[in-house]
């Protein structure tokens, strides 16, 4: 085989070799970009999960029940136990509830940033409704118990109206903090569902 052939093999050879490598590069490439992208959606699920989980738990909270008297059977209660005291603790209850679940809160809020980094500030605007209602709530249980039992003035009145409205008395239908919190849910629904179908449509289509 004369020199120039051996030449034109070797270059042909060191061609292909870079053609594999660089098929090989764009192989890893999509697959390192497939994970990641399927890895952010993940977390988007997560942080739709977190956000139904602190739904149910605020409304849980303030549905207007005292848990004191869990343990009888028949929900009365102990004996020895005056209107008044079963009274502040309906009212502390959400406080108490709330507390319980603390975690839920607290990993909700440590994905705000992650998820203002993917989609801007405006869009994380439901966190700080969530944090917004549930402090709200809080507040409000500890300003009516320590209120309680004191003379108000009409401005008074219509502020303890407000924090029994944000425990969850008095409202009804027209409960305006549940109405905030049903728009919080939507709104972050609104960002995250459709990137979660697009992942579940990819993943139908790779069996098809």
């Amino acid at each position: 085989m004369s020199p120039d052939w051996i030449s034109a093999l070797a270059n042909l050879m060191t061609g292909l070799a870079a053609v594999i490598a660089g098929l090989a590069g764009v192989r890893g490439l999509n697959a390192w970009r497939t994970e990641t992208v399927g890895r952010r959606k993940t977390e988007l699920a997560e942080v739709l999960a977190g956000f139904y989980r602190a739904r149910d738990i605020l409304t849980w909270a303030r549905f207007p029940a005292s848990d004191d008297n869990a343990g009888r059977e028949d929900g009365r209660p102990e004996a020895g136990t005056d209107d008044g005291e079963l009274e502040r603790g309906e009212i502390f209850a959400p406080v108490d509830r709330l507390t319980k679940e603390s975690l839920v809160f607290s990993e909700l809020q440590a994905s705000r940033y992650r998820f203002m980094a993917y989609f801007g500030e405006e869009a994380a605007r439901p966190f700080e409704e969530i944090r917004a209602i549930h402090g709200e709530v809080i507040d409000s249980a500890h300003n009516l118990i320590r209120t309680y039992g004191q003379q108000q003035t009409v401005s008074e009145d219509a502020r303890r109206d407000q924090w029994e409205a944000a425990i969850g008395r008095g409202e009804g239908d027209g409960d305006t903090l549940k109405k905030r919190l049903d728009l919080a849910v939507k709104a972050i629904e609104h960002t995250c569902r459709p990137l979660i179908e697009e992942r579940h449509k990819a993943r139908r289509n790779d069996l098809v």
